[in-house]
């Protein structure tokens, strides 16, 4: 995976705050292949970053511009504790980073395709890791970066199953998981986050092959044609009631 040469106050807002507007698109097609992309906007992290004290060493970093994308191929083995499967998934996926320093944007993007929509939990986990990893690479190699000492990254995925059959899509809360949510430490950082006024916002886009029959859900909404879907909640939703961000699907 490139790199990227940021200065460490940026790496740790990252790794402790974490992505503050995450947007996950399914497609779908008629057989149940389809693609999942795992959008990460970080760009707010940038500011912060500089309102931390790193101003000056962001000048250091100095008009830095990335807009790269690139096969994940090399970066599955080098992700430790994958299984033979899980490092076959990685390396169909690409990635695409947008850095701009200067005008404070900072994107990533993961894209992998699926023959069956039970991978896209085992995607979603395998998008974390990626991005974990390639940060924690980075922060090793600066001065004083304790890479170590940070929380392993999470997601509220990691408390929902998705289940797929005869046409219809259901994400549920797994309520015996979802019980010990409060003693997560990267989703409680980013929830001291946005009482700092940086709040998570969790974005899912589903485009389906066919016009829904059906589609249930307290966030749910559907576009005119009834072919594609779209979830939205804040990381406060999810804490408050998780039930915000289940759906039944029927196509």
């Amino acid at each position: 995976m490139k790199k990227l040469f940021l200065p460490a106050l940026l790496f740790t807002a990252i790794l402790l705050a974490g992505c503050y507007d995450s947007t996950q698109e399914i497609t779908l097609n008629d057989d149940g292949s389809g693609t999942v992309s795992n959008t990460n906007d970080m760009s707010a992290l940038i500011s912060m970053a500089k309102q931390m004290g790193g101003a000056d060493k962001m000048g250091e970093a100095g008009d830095q511009k990335i807009d790269s994308t690139f096969a994940l191929g090399k970066e599955a083995d080098s992700i430790p504790g994958l299984s033979s499967e899980e490092k076959e998934m990685v390396r169909k996926g690409t990635a695409n980073i947008t850095l701009n320093l200067k005008d404070e944007k900072f994107i990533t993007k993961l894209n992998f395709p699926f023959s069956n929509p039970s991978e896209i939990g085992t995607l979603n986990q395998l998008s974390g890791k990626i991005l974990a990893s390639t940060m924690k690479t980075q922060m090793g190699a600066l001065p004083g970066a304790d890479a170590a000492a940070m929380p392993e990254q999470t997601s509220v995925d990691d408390y929902y199953t998705l289940e797929f059959s005869n046409g219809e899509l259901t994400k549920k809360v797994n309520k015996e998981k979802y019980a010990n949510a409060a003693n997560d430490k990267y989703l409680e950082g980013l929830k001291e986050a946005g009482a700092m006024g940086l709040n998570t916002k969790v974005n899912y886009v589903i485009n389906l092959p066919r016009p829904a029959t059906k589609a249930e859900g307290k966030s749910v909404k559907l576009s005119e044609d009834k072919k594609k879907v779209t979830i939205s909640a804040d990381l406060e939703d999810f804490f408050e009631d998780a039930s915000a961000l289940e759906f039944k699907i029927k196509y």
